[in-house]
């Protein structure tokens, strides 16, 4: 495996698409997590918490896990595991067989990918599609993701365009909005005549069984939400204890991931659809993974477990900056995927990954969970040394530097020889291009510097007695303002408009009498002669249904039938699929965020907020909250806990899979509308 590493790993230096695609990445996502973490009124404290929360959780994994199970199959999620791979694959086939599926819609999922689930799927009989549209794009390449948030990062928009034409059928183009408008026609029919749909999950949410799926294109509440069932892979240690914890990893996810304040849409899953719900999964199935998990938690790299699949680590290493995702050979590349992949595949097949990486700490700098990497890595490597067999020269060399580190005299004495024999060697501005074996290896690939011809503590003796031996320390580079106490966030609507608007959202500050008439006349702009609705009665959305009735705009009130009949539930979702705007309540607004959250149930369809490309949304300026965790405590835990599926929605649906060039209206509503009412 080490070969093939440095195999791929000189391929990938000598590609300059690569290298051009992985440094529009990095340059871009770093750019965005630190605006995105400016925008928090304490971001080292909210940090803080949220790696002690994680601490807590891997600290108390088997009690937290036991409770996630109870309170998930009290709500009537069906639980399976925890399994191997091998167990895992077998029961999500078992599932799908027993429901005779032909065809699964599949989300972004990382799980799947490490226990190679589309494989046994296919090989039963299925066609499984993956529908992130990153995902979407390697498959039909037939390669393995790049990045575990960017899959198609090695990617240019041509080498997409080629393969949109070759696989598709369509014509080419670099344009990528027409290449996402592609990709949303063609997966469109596979979303509404799929039988089985399968997703990740992000968090499990301990005290009340609830399932987090965080999502920006709207896959995620697709896979979820239409087909009939509903399959979703958690690895055991993606708990957070309570929903007061899930708020402040949200926080951190989103900003460390994306560069986002928020997703566009956080789905939080409490139960299947039952009574006379209008859609949702009818069943619920959760495998748990564990395939070396549990195991990895008694070992040295316990603390890898803290992840939360961020990728934020990816981006600042500046070995993956330059040999990008493919090089590692694991589902999990960079510096957790150094970890991950020794932690649960084996130190003989991964443990030469805890090599791959300058120990300069970016990593951890950035690490929203608190991971250690230098730590584990040098553990990983330690580990790795004593397992592999060494070459004789390392045997005999290792304890000769030992005995020289040992020893301040010769430690000098090995600096001034060095620094002479390096000089002696052949040199390109200054760099050392070609060392003699042993050395030879470092240079293979990268330059090296000579030794300093004075050696460091010299310089400094020297520096101290020109300046009288007295030191000065700036204050300015010790000093931070940080500002404490609580967020002054002003008016609520000022600033929940503010952010609505900045992700691309629309908002509209209107007054209970004016409302009918604003909604008309935006139907009227987009010529809409039919909408989606919700059957939910309510005194703003009686006026204007009866308003709306008035001026002949039809009303439909989606319903998705239980007939296991593939062509009756396609029909009639293909027929709801055609309206161009969807009319909506909301149960509360998120000033912070821009966010809209909305139940679902009897009488509140959830693809009234998925299917159009307009999601029009009613908000009430005193249900406005601060933040996520205002609303919680403000009576938010009694409302997630009464819906089958409750949604944040902040924005319109969208991706930048492509170049990181941002793109709305992936899979959900490219246009989102919310009416403020005083």
């Amino acid at each position: 495996m080490r070969r093939q590493f440095l195999k791929k790993a000189h391929k990938a230096l000598a590609n300059p698409t690569l290298q051009k695609a992985l440094d529009q990445n990095a340059e871009r996502r770093e750019c965005e997590r630190v605006r995105a973490f400016s925008t928090l009124p304490n971001p080292e404290h909210t940090l803080r918490e949220a790696a002690q929360i994680r601490r807590q959780t891997i600290d108390n994994l088997q009690e937290y896990l036991a409770q996630f199970i109870k309170r998930a199959q009290e709500n009537g999620i069906q639980i399976h595991g925890p399994f191997s791979a091998h167990a895992a694959v077998l029961t999500a086939a078992e599932i799908a067989k027993k429901h005779n599926a032909r065809l699964i819609v599949k989300s972004k999922s990382m799980v799947s990918e490490e226990i190679q689930l589309n494989q046994t799927l296919e090989t039963a009989g299925m066609r499984v599609v993956e529908t992130d549209l990153g995902e979407f794009i390697v498959q039909l390449r037939g390669e393995s993701p790049g990045h575990i948030i960017t899959p198609a990062i090695h990617l240019l928009r041509e080498d997409i365009a080629k393969t949109f034409a070759s696989e598709l059928n369509v014509p080419h183009s670099t344009d990528v909005s027409e290449m996402t408008e592609t990709a949303r026609r063609v997966m469109r029919k596979f979303f509404l005549s799929a039988e089985v749909g399968i997703s990740g999950v992000n968090f499990g949410v301990a005290e009340t069984g609830t399932v987090c799926i965080v999502t920006n294109e709207g896959n995620g509440r697709m896979v979820s939400t239409i087909p009939r069932i509903h399959i979703a892979l958690m690895g055991v240690e993606r708990l957070a204890p309570s929903l007061e914890d899930l708020a402040v990893l949200l926080q951190v996810l989103p900003r460390s991931a994306t560069g986002q304040n928020l997703t566009s849409y956080v789905s939080l899953i409490q139960r299947p659809r039952t009574g006379n719900e209008p859609d949702g999964a009818e069943e619920r199935h959760l495998i748990l993974v564990d395939n070396g998990r549990l195991a990895m938690h008694r070992s040295q790299l316990q603390d890898a477990l803290l992840c939360i699949r961020c990728g934020a680590c990816l981006n600042a290493c500046p070995v993956f900056r330059e040999i990008g995702g493919h090089t590692y050979g694991s589902a999990y590349p960079g510096p957790i995927g150094s970890l991950v992949s020794t932690g649960l595949f084996g130190i003989e097949q991964y443990g030469h990954l805890s090599k791959a990486s300058t120990l300069c700490g970016a990593c951890t700098e950035v690490c929203p969970a608190g991971i250690d990497f230098t730590k584990l890595l040098l553990r990983a490597r330690g580990e790795y040394v004593r397992s592999a067999p060494q070459p004789a020269w390392l045997r005999a060399g290792m304890p000769l530097f030992t005995w020289m580190m040992a020893s301040p005299g010769r430690y000098h004495w090995a600096q001034r020889v060095g620094s002479l024999l390096t000089r002696l060697l052949p040199n390109s501005g200054g760099w050392l291009y070609r060392l003699p074996p042993p050395f030879s290896g470092w240079t293979r690939s990268r330059d090296f510097p000579p030794f300093a011809a004075e050696p460091f503590r010299e310089r400094v003796h020297r520096l101290k007695s020109a300046g009288n031996g007295t030191y000065k320390v700036d204050k300015k580079l010790r000093e931070t303002q940080v500002q404490e106490g609580e967020p002054q966030h002003g008016d609520l609507i000022v600033r929940f408009q503010e952010e609505l608007e900045r992700i691309d959202g629309e908002f509209v500050h209107c007054s209970a009498e004016e409302l009918p008439n604003k909604i008309t006349d935006f139907l009227a702009s987009i010529e809409a002669n039919r909408i989606l609705g919700w059957g939910e009665r309510s005194l703003e959305l009686d006026s204007i249904v009866d308003h709306l009735r008035e001026k002949g705009i039809q009303i439909l009130e989606p319903e998705i039938p239980r007939s296991e009949d593939g062509n009756i539930r396609y029909e009639m979702l293909a027929g709801l699929d055609q309206a161009p705007a969807g009319l909506t309540t909301c149960l509360a607004g998120l000033a912070d965020t821009g966010t809209v959250i909305l139940p679902s149930g009897a009488g509140q369809s959830s693809l009234t907020s998925l299917l159009p490309r307009t999601h029009l949304v009613l908000l009430r300026a005193k249900d406005i909250y601060p933040t996520f965790d205002h609303w919680i405590r403000a009576g938010g835990r009694e409302a997630i806990a009464s819906s089958p599926q409750l949604t944040l929605i902040t924005g319109p649906s969208r991706t930048a899979d492509v170049e990181m060039i941002l793109t709305l209206g992936v899979h959900g509503p490219e246009r989102l509308i919310v009416f403020t009412l005083d």
